[in-house]
């Protein structure tokens, strides 16, 4: 079978969408294959200076980035009954999905891109290539297939309920600032773990979440509405409509090997202890394509955006946090966030070393309480709790250069 294509992209997502853009610029005849590109629907965020890196790579004018292509917040806070109200000084950011969409759609039309209507059903090797196979039976075949469609199923999520609301709430989320996470908002006596989150939205509203940062099996979305509906009533507040439902994939695995180049989630990209993935996505793209640009293999490339040392420590990292109890989950968090920020960075970024990421762990570890680091060491299952005893010797080890 002739080749036509040099990409195929199935999905329209920021790892997909992206990855379509940095192609079709880079040279390379490119199809994006989705059954619709429109602006993304969920609130994506970030912290600024993964943007900032990833604006000029993605061709987005670092000007724009700054600015309309983002909303960016000052101060960020982090709230715990153990250690109280603590201002991170890393800038955070949300996409202004619509602006990012654009200017990332505008850049693969503008080079040639083209956009195919449907659904890719299946993937084939084909006669040195790939080609896609769409629910209709129509074919594209190309040199490379990149599969952006999503992660596969898992058995531990991250879910939110979120609301609009008429802002400001000072009292809640910080003027011009975001509410990382507050882990007293929603505290009552026997109930899972739950913070709160909240973002100033543009035309002045502002979005609250209730959120299940990781539990196995998913907290009911049914609870954390509940709860959050609680929260408002308590502070006289009414949702104003654009309810918001969050549930994350924390432990899917990448998807097998085969034919197709598998991005973002399902190229494991999403974080299993933080549900992060965006920034991860976005600086992934350009990256494959100047692979494919100069006709190497970009599967590697893939692979080096989360090393797999950094892989099994972050899933290590989330089942630590799996089985903890709301008091147990509120002092970790104090102490994480008694860490300077080159210190507590490194492990929110799954494409970090591992080395830096067993260093976070190490140094959290150390900055609970003696009683705190029993308590979580009991409530880790053996061998779990082996592996982290082990990954914490062999950091301190690291650390102090034997």
């Amino acid at each position: 079978m002739a080749v036509p294509l040099d990409v195929v992209v199935a999905g329209a997502g920021p790892a997909g969408l992206s990855a379509a853009a940095a192609c079709a610029a880079a040279g390379l005849s490119t199809a994006l294959v989705a059954p619709a590109v429109r602006p993304w629907p969920a609130t994506y965020c970030l912290w600024a200076d993964e943007l900032d890196a990833a604006a000029g790579p993605l061709g987005l004018d670092p000007a724009a980035a700054r600015t309309t292509m983002a909303a960016r917040y000052s101060p960020t806070v982090v709230r715990t009954a153990s250690g109280g109200e603590r201002e991170l000084t890393r800038g955070y950011a949300r996409l202004r999905n619509d602006a990012v969409h654009a200017a990332l759609l505008d850049r693969f039309t503008a080079a040639g891109g083209r956009l195919v209507t449907g659904r890719v059903r299946g993937l084939l090797d084909d006669d040195g290539g790939e080609v896609a196979v769409l629910a209709d039976g129509t074919r594209l075949a190309a040199r490379t297939v990149l599969d952006a469609r999503g992660g596969g199923p898992a058995t531990a999520q991250q879910r939110a309920w979120g609301e609009v609301v008429a802002g400001p709430v000072p009292d809640l989320v910080p003027p011009d600032g975001a509410l990382f996470m507050d882990w007293t908002a929603l505290a009552a006596p026997g109930a899972p773990p739950a913070f709160l989150y909240g973002l100033p939205l543009d035309d002045g509203t502002v979005l609250l979440e209730a959120t299940s940062l990781a539990a196995r099996p998913p907290l009911p979305l049914a609870d954390l509405r509940e709860r959050l509906a609680a929260l408002l009533t308590a502070h006289g507040l009414r949702p104003a409509g654009g309810a918001e439902r969050v549930a994350i994939p924390l432990d899917a695995a990448p998807r097998p090997a085969g034919p197709g180049t598998p991005l973002g989630a399902a190229a494991g990209l999403v974080h299993p202890a933080t549900g992060y993935s965006v920034a991860a996505s976005l600086r992934l793209g350009p990256r494959v394509a100047a692979a494919l640009a100069a006709g190497r293999d970009p599967r590697p490339v893939v692979r080096a955006a989360r090393p797999r040392a950094t892989a099994a420590l972050l899933g290590l990292g989330l089942e630590v946090l799996l089985p903890m109890d709301a008091a147990a989950t509120d002092a970790f968090f104090g102490a994480f966030f008694t860490l300077p920020e080159q210190e507590w960075a490194p492990y929110l970024d799954g494409g970090s070393p591992p080395s830096a990421v067993a260093g976070t762990m190490a140094r959290v570890f150390g900055a609970l309480s003696p009683a705190q680091r029993a308590r979580l060491l009991r409530g880790v299952a053996g061998g779990t709790a082996a592996r982290l005893v082990a990954g914490l010797r062999r950091a301190r080890a690291a650390a102090s250069g034997r």
